[in-house]
């Protein structure tokens, strides 16, 4: 490969997240791809040391495949613009943006990008009464079941489907393990499908469906756990609605070269926007990769147009 011949590449997995095993098999793919493309890389592990190890080894570009906190939050990518290094995927701001569930789904509201309703609370500034008053609110509000996530959290890592109010106040207790900023959401009964986008283009939709409970750690990452439709099993005229408010939600959050959109889809055929990621997981069997297969991409040409990507937030400032 032409564009690989000159570069050395940092491919950068683990990290410092819960969703250090999920990164560890999305690099795991990364390397058999960039074996099979004939790159000069390195395999880093996200560790404390990591700004040390990146000056040592000088890469041209840095290949992530970083999931969660530190990692896909504008962390590393901070660090990484910092040290002048090209990297895949969002920049400093959307990366830190997609990960708090809480201002990505303020500035969808601020762009008319249907969302489900929500509140939010934080357990270390707000009093046992605040919580009470709030999760009142809510129910109030919505009814239940109620939805309780933690802001800034990845592959539905502390998120809870609460069906009776007894079942909330835990719920918050498990999701404020991840941040102190929760969120309590209204819950949207209806079909999961996602969206990947990849150089400005929204790939086929793709249908979730979990065998029980909701598209959850264990129903994410165990095998013969969830279905999927590749296309999703919807008109055409609602997959092309599906592809349109991906690329409107990835042109508001300024996604770059790639990412995924999460969405719900009522039995009415209303679309809400659940969350975007940044850096989706991307073992040959994860959604992104699913869907490029559909579209004839191969994962190596995947990996490729990745790479190609990679830039800085400030390359052209001068």
């Amino acid at each position: 490969m032409e564009f690989l011949k000159n570069i050395k590449v940092a491919l950068i997995q683990g990290g410092l997240s819960a969703e250090r095993e999920v990164s560890l098999s999305t690099g795991k793919s990364f390397e058999a791809a960039l074996k099979e493309l004939g790159a000069n890389y390195e395999v880093i592990d996200a560790g404390e040391d990591l700004a040390q190890v990146l000056i040592q080894n000088r890469p041209q570009v840095a290949l992530l495949a970083l999931h969660g906190k530190y990692a896909e939050d504008g962390v590393v990518q901070g660090l990484l613009e910092y040290l002048k290094i090209p990297y895949t995927g969002s920049g400093v701001l959307s990366s830190a943006l997609c990960m708090s569930k809480l201002y990505s789904k303020q500035l969808f509201q601020f762009h008319n990008i249907p969302t489900p309703s929500f509140m939010s609370l934080n357990t270390k500034n707000n009093s046992s009464k605040d919580v009470a008053q709030v999760v009142a609110k809510a129910i109030k509000a919505w009814g239940l079941p109620l939805v309780v996530k933690p802001s800034r959290e990845g592959s539905s890592v502390g998120i809870t489907i609460c069906k009776a109010e007894e079942d909330i106040l835990p719920a918050i207790e498990l999701a404020s393990k991840s941040d102190h900023t929760v969120l309590i959401e209204q819950f949207i009964r209806g079909k999961e499908v996602t969206v990947s986008i990849l150089n400005n283009e929204a790939l086929i939709p793709i249908e979730i469906q979990p065998k029980i409970d909701f598209y959850n750690y264990e129903n994410k990452y165990t095998e013969g756990m969830t279905e999927y439709f590749v296309p999703a099993r919807f008109s055409k005229e609602m997959l092309a609605k599906c592809q349109e408010l991906a690329l409107r939600t990835a042109e508001a959050v300024n996604i770059r070269t790639y990412g995924r959109v999460d969405f719900i889809i009522t039995e009415d055929e209303e679309v809400y926007v659940l969350e975007v990621n940044t850096l989706p997981g991307c073992t040959e069997t994860s959604l992104l990769p699913k869907a490029a297969h559909f579209h004839h991409i191969t994962y190596p040409q995947l990996v490729l147009e990745l790479l190609k990507g990679a830039t800085l937030d400030y390359e052209d400032v001068k």
